[in-house]
């Protein structure tokens, strides 16, 4: 199939999988005697597998490292254990963040009428006169 019908097949823009196929987030897709992209079952799911890291929080850098050890063979399993044991432990990170701000905001709607709309309200009220 041709880079039009990846692109709606993946839903991902033919200027991205150009773009990724560049950088080595994907390895080389094979191309007919004219020099076209022919994508194949294979590189749909080298995509795929790519943007399951990418949607996973994997930065583009470590995606594409991930990719071309894989690519390297079986002597390159251990660095890629350790790429993901990187992306794991930035994923628990943010979510210890998220979680965060998730208990600031609950907190805040368990006080809201008593506390945070009489605040809000008198800082517009302050606002509005002294302008």
């Amino acid at each position: 199939m041709n880079i039009k019908e990846a692109a709606e097949i993946t839903g991902i823009s033919i200027d991205n999988l150009r773009y990724y196929e560049r950088i080595g987030l994907i390895p080389k897709v094979p191309r007919n005697a004219s020099g076209i992209r022919e994508y194949d079952k294979t590189s749909l799911e080298w995509i795929a597998f790519s943007m399951r890291f990418k949607k996973a929080g994997m930065s583009l850098d470590s995606i594409r490292e991930y990719v071309q050890l894989a690519l390297a063979g079986e002597a390159t399993k251990e660095a890629r254990r350790e790429i993901l044991s990187e992306t794991k432990e930035s994923l628990e990170e943010k979510l210890r963040e998220l979680q965060e701000s998730l208990d600031v905001i609950n907190y805040k709607l368990a006080i809201y009428d008593k506390t945070c709309e009489p605040v809000t309200t008198k800082l517009v009220k302050t606002w509005k006169t002294s302008r």
